[in-house]
């Protein structure tokens, strides 16, 4: 078999098992237009109800608002709530994991998700804003002076992690149509069924020699046909639902205890770091995010999204 026939074979094998696995999502677009208290969001002021309060870490520190998501909003999804709303607060201004590296589930001891089921329209922004322990406009990810309204990337690249969040500023979250999307390269569920479908094709064949990053690219076509069948099996942007992107190994490989990250195959939302992809004029505007060079990833299971049962989150934050 010719280099260019297994590329055609492992093309053919990929649209094989992205057809059979497709998931509903939703990309997100973010900007920084205005938004209500209750609107989709990242960062900036959560909305809290008139008798709630804003969460904390075991310390007692407030955590802030990473996320927040209206599903009202949100185009139809299967399995998805239609109503309600979802924060993901994180902890308190210091770059690092975020406390989401834990050996179990993660414990929401550093982290939190908070899902309020009803809205109440009376909640004002000024009420919300009274509650956060430091305003959002007061906190600065670097105390090192830079134009203003104007994202330094020379900051990033010294080094000067104080005060880190995401995002920089707060953001508008708009959706984008739904769509569907098959198992991504990254997912740890793509070997197994890349195998098992080549096998039918090949019963004696090798898996790992036709995988799609271990094949060569001997000639301009083929390096064509790769970069296309690369591109297809990524798993990147900011979303609701599809499949993760992992930059190191997807932490359900390591589900040695059987505590059920195996079983978190919802991809609840991404972050992903995308901001060296913008130029600077547009990283102004509200374009790009900056997670040190790794996507922020929440899974959930099926079963627990559909109780509304927040409780149990396979988090993970990786830089490379």
């Amino acid at each position: 078999m010719t280099n260019m026939e297994k590329i055609r074979l492992c093309q053919q094998v990929v649209d094989e098992i992205q057809a059979q696995s497709k998931r509903p999502l939703c990309r997100l677009h973010l900007s920084k237009r205005p938004f209500g208290v209750a609107d989709s969001h990242l960062g900036g002021t959560p909305y809290v109800p008139h008798d709630g309060q804003i969460p904390t870490d075991v310390k007692g520190s407030q955590l802030w608002l990473c996320a927040q998501i209206n599903f009202a909003q949100l185009p139809r999804l299967e399995g998805f709530p239609e109503s309600g709303i979802l924060q993901i607060f994180l902890e308190d201004w210091h770059f690092g994991d975020f406390g989401l590296e834990a050996d179990t589930f993660p414990p929401q001891e550093y982290w939190r998700a908070v899902y309020y089921p009803e809205i109440d329209p009376t909640v004002t922004m000024e009420e919300c804003d009274a509650k956060m322990a430091i305003p959002w406009a007061e906190a600065k990810r670097s105390n090192m002076p830079r134009p203003a309204n104007k994202f330094d990337l020379q900051d990033i690249e010294r080094g000067d992690d104080s005060l880190w969040r995401c995002p920089e500023v707060p953001l508008k979250v708009e959706f984008q149509d739904a769509e569907h999307e098959g198992v991504t390269y990254e997912d740890f569920r793509f070997e197994q069924l890349f195998a098992a479908a080549l096998n039918a094709r090949l019963p004696d064949a090798d898996p790992d020699e036709f995988m799609p990053y271990e094949l060569d690219d001997e000639t301009p076509a083929e390096r064509e046909a790769l970069e296309k069948l690369r591109g297809q099996i990524a798993g990147g942007g900011c979303k609701i639902g599809g499949y993760p992107n992992y930059l190191q190994d997807d932490p359900r490989l390591y589900d040695d205890e059987n505590e059920g990250w195996a079983d978190c195959g919802t991809l609840l939302l991404q972050l992903y770091d995308d901001i060296w992809d913008y130029p600077q004029e547009e990283i102004a505007d509200g374009r790009g995010l900056y997670l040190n060079g790794g996507p922020l990833n929440f899974m959930i299971r099926a079963e627990d999204l559909k109780n509304r049962d927040f409780s149990h989150i396979l988090a993970q934050w990786a830089c490379t």
